[in-house]
């Protein structure tokens, strides 16, 4: 897999999409906190048809020629629980997913029926955003096997252009190990029932790093198929002096990296600092997706979490 994320498209992060109509009329103060309290303010009169704005215009069908034509074969689709329109799952609010734009599920089914397809990419659904929220962020929401199960069920049987399901984004410490691990042995043994597509678990986030041996042999083979471990390596946050051999495995999928930095880069650094983490990321198995595909009206901009401005400004060169 080479790819990019489509973030911020189905579960909309401020952060990335402030010029989106998604937001209009929302104080600063409700924005950051996710799609959840932007809708609970707004109310479905309003934030419906915003939502459905930024939906539209977001991510289309150019997005995917334009990454088809960067030769790359892989979108990371990043969803919440509410995209299936229920929730069967003990504990919380029973009707919480009614507070969310309705409709996303339509926008998921053209990417994998339609566009994905026509342009030769595969799509990874990444489930961002769990019932409970798993790490807090504005990019998850209030486990829930059952919703990857559905997703998987879905789009398994007839759809080529699926490719797996990420079964949860991030998990940070303050999940409790033990229950993200049955978590994903329980989202394993249902999907596994009818479906062979690839599934990726993913450490806590301090836990990701080579130096974690007991998750390098979590749900290993032959016991079980189809599974990659999967890593967000942002050098941002201190990981700059990491080599090429602690960043590969057998088993790893990077499914966020950037050249995001602290640092004051000039465009040969950025360059260089490109094509550095993209020859150490050649050796792992189950390939990347780069954090993100753009951010909302960025087209000449030289921010570097946008791959689309990196390769635009021949930043990135794949």
């Amino acid at each position: 897999m080479r790819g990019v994320n489509l973030g911020g498209w189905l579960v909309a992060e401020h952060w990335m999409t402030s010029a989106s109509p998604a937001w209009n009329g929302v104080p600063a103060n409700i924005v950051n906190l996710g799609e959840f309290k932007t809708m609970q303010y707004l109310g479905h009169a309003k934030g419906d048809s915003q939502f459905k704005q930024h939906r539209d215009t977001f991510i289309t069908e150019q997005d995917f020629r334009d990454i088809a034509a960067a030769k790359m074969n892989t979108v990371r689709i990043p969803v919440g629980y509410w995209i299936t329109g229920f929730d069967n799952q003990p504990g919380g609010d029973p009707d919480g997913w009614k507070m969310y734009a309705p409709g996303a599920i339509n926008y998921l089914d053209r990417a994998i029926r339609e566009w994905a397809p026509k342009y030769n990419s595969l799509v990874l659904i990444s489930l961002h955003a769990a019932k409970g929220s798993q790490n807090g962020y504005d990019h998850s929401s209030p486990q829930d096997p059952d919703a990857v199960k559905w997703l998987a069920r879905r789009y398994y049987a007839n759809d080529v252009a699926f490719l797996g399901i990420d079964l949860l984004n991030e998990p940070a410490g303050s999940t409790d190990e033990g229950v993200l691990k049955q978590y994903y042995h329980d989202a394993y043994g249902r999907i596994r029932q009818f479906s062979d597509c690839l599934l990726t678990v993913t450490p806590l986030l301090y836990q990701q790093g080579p130096y974690n041996s007991d998750w390098a042999r979590f749900m290993p083979p032959p016991q079980f198929h189809g599974i990659r471990h999967e890593w967000h390596r942002y050098q941002i946050w201190g990981f700059e002096g990491w080599s090429k051999d602690r960043l590969i495995s057998n088993w790893l999928f990077i499914g966020e990296w950037s050249i995001a930095s602290s640092a004051t880069f000039n465009d040969d650094d950025l360059r260089l600092y490109a094509q550095a983490q993209l020859a150490a990321f050649q050796g792992a198995t189950g390939g990347w997706t780069y954090w993100t595909w753009k951010f909302y009206n960025d087209d000449g901009s030289r921010n570097a979490w946008s791959m689309k401005a990196m390769i635009n400004r021949g930043l990135i060169q794949l």
